[in-house]
C-alpha cells in the first residue's frame, strides 16, 4: 500500500481511539512528519484522501479538524481508492469470472481513449463483502499502463497492485452514476431477483499526469451499499 495511504488509514484508527479527543484536530504537517518519518508530500496526500473522505475539514491557517461523522460504512462516491481501501476492517473477496486481453475494435478504443488494435485488458469480477454479494465489476486496463494483469491480482487489490508494484500515481476520475434493472445474470450472481434495481457507478480513472488508464462499470447491490459525498458551499 502506499505511504500516503497508510498514513491516512492510521489517522483513522488514532481518531476511532479518540486520540485527538481534548483538541478536536491533528496534529500540525511538522508533527506528523516527524511522527511518522514520511516526507511532506506524503503527509498532504494523506490528509487530502482524508478530506475528500469527510474525515477531517481544513480551517485555512488553523489546521485539520475532526469531523462529526453519520457515514460509517457508506462509500465516497468522490474516491478513487477502491473498495478494499474504502472498507478496510472488512474481508473483501474477488471471485473472477472471466480475465482476457483484448484487441481494441473502434467503440473499444473510444471508451479507453487509445487506438483501434490496442491491447486492452478486460477483468469481470464479483465483489464480495464478507459473506454478503457486493458488487459485480467490469473494469479494462490499458496494456501500454497495465503490462500485465492476471487472475492472481485480479483476487486481491488492483488498486493496490498498480500503486504498490507499478508506482501509479492515480490522479482524478470521472464518475456517471445510474440505476438499471437487473437482468438473469446480473441478478443471479448477486443472488437477487431480475428486475430488481442495481446502482450503477462507471468510472473513467486517470493518472496523475492525465492519462486515462481504466474504466469501469460496477453493479452493486442495493440491499447493502451505501454511498455518501460531502458538499461544501
Amino acid at each position: 500500500m502506499a505511504k500516503y495511504k497508510n498514513v491516512a488509514s492510521d489517522i483513522i484508527e488514532r481518531i476511532k481511539k479518540h486520540e485527538f479527543k481534548d483538541i478536536g484536530k491533528l496534529p500540525t504537517e511538522d508533527e506528523m512528519i516527524e511522527y511518522y518519518n514520511v516526507s511532506r508530500n506524503t503527509i498532504r496526500s494523506a490528509l487530502k484522501t482524508l478530506t475528500s473522505q469527510g474525515v477531517i475539514y481544513s480551517r485555512q491557517g488553523s489546521g485539520f479538524y475532526i469531523r462529526q461523522r453519520s457515514n460509517d460504512n457508506c462509500i465516497p462516491i468522490t474516491g478513487t481508492n477502491g473498495l478494499t481501501y474504502d472498507f478496510p476492517h472488512n474481508t473483501f473477496t474477488n471471485v473472477v469470472l472471466s480475465i482476457e486481453l483484448l484487441k481494441a475494435d473502434e467503440i473499444l478504443a473510444k471508451k479507453m481513449f487509445c487506438e483501434v488494435g490496442d491491447s486492452i485488458y478486460f477483468c469481470k469480477r464479483l465483489r464480495i463483502l464478507d459473506d454478503k454479494k457486493f458488487a459485480l465489476e467490469f473494469s479494462y486496463y490499458n496494456q501500454k499502463i497495465v503490462p500485465y494483469l492476471g487472475k492472481e491480482i485480479a483476487e486481491k487489490s488492483i488498486y493496490n497492485y498498480l500503486q504498490d508494484n507499478l508506482k501509479l500515481k492515480f490522479g482524478f476520475a470521472d464518475k456517471h452514476i445510474s440505476a438499471i434493472k437487473l437482468n438473469k445474470e446480473q441478478a443471479e450472481l448477486l443472488e437477487l431477483e431480475t428486475g430488481d434495481p442495481g446502482l450503477v457507478i462507471a468510472d473513467t480513472v486517470y493518472l496523475d499526469n492525465g492519462m486515462m488508464f481504466n474504466t469501469s462499470q460496477v453493479i452493486y447491490n442495493y440491499k447493502y451499499a451505501n454511498f455518501y459525498a460531502m458538499a461544501v458551499r
